[in-house]
């Protein structure tokens, strides 16, 4: 019963195969677990199934896949041959214990996803063998979903062949792949297996991930709304719907899926007995921002804290969790090397002290700091210090940026720093009263950032330069300029709190009534649970009277 129990509050699945009765209850626990990515408990639920079922080869083709996090570009191949090489020694061995062509093809796919193991060569005839492996993993992730894509067309009642090409197809994508085509199929196989089984994880975890690229993310609203209520134990199934809610400005919804996912991370920890570094901090993370776009900023602090209390190895008043000292390794207590250690959480806190500063427009929290522990806190100071009247530690983080951006390892990450170098130095062009010099640098911070493509959560750079420039236009006197660039920063960001009330701002300056009362209006209804006293809410209730 109790298994009943745990694998109902992780969605349902049907997945026939030829194990033990005995041994049904944990291996399906382990297989709704690597749905929603929750691979060190489902490592343990698929070992649970072979000491049941030794001979049991499906519970080891699990174990393998856990070792696999294709949508964290990440793999431990040794310990996936391992797993495998418990079952027999070699492929041909490992085939032979599958009793059913469906099953052979479960393994024949895994085989291919790692590569040859022990006793079949790369040039090997027997089917299952694979690619050698020296072969680099993206062929082999194409392999996978080549294979997968077969297993799914000769199995077309196989839900689970479905929804693991799904995801196949989304792990054989490069990172920094731009295409959407292959993303929005995966998505279409997903929802047609949601279709057909309203509570299958891996369905919906998977079409909120295809949709995820900042462009089609009202397409998932769907999944969104079906994941977290199917599969309630997992804490990343907890997250993942404000992957869609987040980009769309569902601040209300986003937020609270996210302090459910910490929170049930935080009692896993408890229950395990485990360190903070195995609770969900990238929850959290999104959390402190969807906080700062409701105006929560207290909350927003509360977050932080508990970061910092992580940090110095001390529980947090809150969570009542073991913290964990800066010698220790957060890989001990995972399988897969999951976790967050001191280095990963400095960068964290950085990212939510900048973000605090510059959404709340608190320069004082910059002031004086003489060390940032990230790019993210580097551009902050550098805002705060024009707005502070620092123009010389404005200068000085120009100059970092610059070189943050010399050494930036790939495109992607200099073109950021090139924004970020651009709206630093166009506002301290607009301090020194240099006006059409500023509007320029910033126009052209502005238009490349616009050639990115759609920010996926939060925005990068943390402030946008669009944004930026609207303020300046605002600032300027020229309102009219700045409600079309507040409009173009919203069409990007949807229902962001600073381009909203900027918007409304700009427009009750430029004497546009409706358009001020109406983003006025949204703004106030966005911010119900807002701090008291923001002089955000004075100046939008302000609007709206007149």
């Amino acid at each position: 019963m109790a298994q009943a129990v745990k694998a109902a509050i992780l969605g349902r699945i049907s997945f026939h195969n030829s194990g033990s009765p005995a041994a049904q209850a944990p291996f399906i626990r382990g297989v709704l677990l690597l749905h929603s990515f929750e691979y060190d408990d489902a490592i343990a639920a698929f070992r649970e199934a072979q000491q049941i079922d030794p001979g049991f080869a499906l519970a080891y083709w699990g174990e393998a896949m856990c070792y696999n996090q294709p949508l964290w570009y990440n793999e431990n191949v040794d310990k996936a041959r391992q797993a495998l090489g418990r079952l027999a020694a070699d492929a041909a061995a490992r085939q032979a214990k599958a009793p059913t062509a469906r099953e052979k093809g479960y393994l024949d796919a895994v085989e291919r996803m790692f590569g040859n193991v022990r006793g079949t060569g790369a040039g090997s005839s027997i089917r299952g063998g694979g690619p050698g492996p020296s072969d680099d993993k993206a062929s082999r992730n194409r392999a996978y979903a080549e294979r997968m894509a077969e297993l799914s067309r000769q199995f077309p009642n196989d839900d689970e062949a479905a929804a693991f090409y799904a995801l196949a197809l989304l792990g054989a994508r490069a990172e920094t792949d731009r295409d959407t085509s292959v993303m929005q199929k995966a998505g279409a196989i997903a929802l047609a297996v949601l279709k057909r089984n309203p509570q299958h994880p891996g369905a919906a975890h998977y079409a909120l991930h295809a949709f995820d690229d900042g462009e089609h993310a009202a397409m998932g609203l769907e999944a969104a709304r079906t994941y977290a209520r199917i599969a309630p134990a997992s804490s990343h199934a907890r997250h993942m719907p404000s992957h869609v809610f987040l980009p769309l400005g569902m601040w209300d919804e986003a937020a609270a899926s996210d302090e459910s996912s910490f929170a049930a991370s935080v009692d896993r920890v408890k229950r395990l007995g485990l360190s903070m570094a195995q609770a969900d901090f990238h929850s959290l993370g999104w959390l402190q921002y969807e906080y700062l776009q409701q105006g929560r900023f207290a909350k927003a602090r509360e977050a932080m804290r508990t970061v910092e209390d992580a940090l110095a190895g001390s529980p947090s008043s809150r969570d009542g969790a073991r913290g964990f000292s800066r010698a220790q390794h957060q890989h001990v207590e995972s399988e897969i090397g999951r976790g967050y250690g001191p280095m990963s959480l400095k960068g964290e806190l950085a990212s939510m002290r900048a973000r605090l500063a510059l959404e709340g427009g608190r320069w004082d929290e910059m002031k004086g700091r003489a060390s940032f522990d990230n790019v993210d806190e580097l551009f902050a100071l550098g805002i705060a210090s024009v707005k502070l009247g620092d123009e010389a530690r404005a200068e000085a983080v120009f100059d970092q940026l610059q070189a943050a951006r010399a050494a930036a390892p790939d495109p992607d990450n200099k073109r950021l720093a090139s924004i970020m170098s651009g709206e630093v130095a166009g506002l301290v062009q607009l301090a020194r009263g240099q006006k059409t010099e500023a509007m320029q640098t910033l126009a052209g911070a502005a238009r490349a950032e616009s050639q990115l493509p759609h920010p996926i959560a939060r925005p990068y750079p943390v402030k946008p330069a669009v944004e930026v420039y609207a303020e300046a236009l605002l600032l300027s006197g020229n309102a009219g300029e700045a409600v079309r660039q507040f409009q173009a920063s919203l069409a990007r960001t949807p229902r962001r709190a600073q381009s909203l009330i900027g918007l409304a701002r700009a427009a009750q300056a430029a004497g546009q009534r409706e358009v001020a009362a109406k983003a006025a209006r949204e703004f106030i209804e966005m911010w119900h649970a807002a701090d008291p006293d923001r002089p955000e809410m004075k100046d939008a209730r302000a609007i709206v009277a007149r």
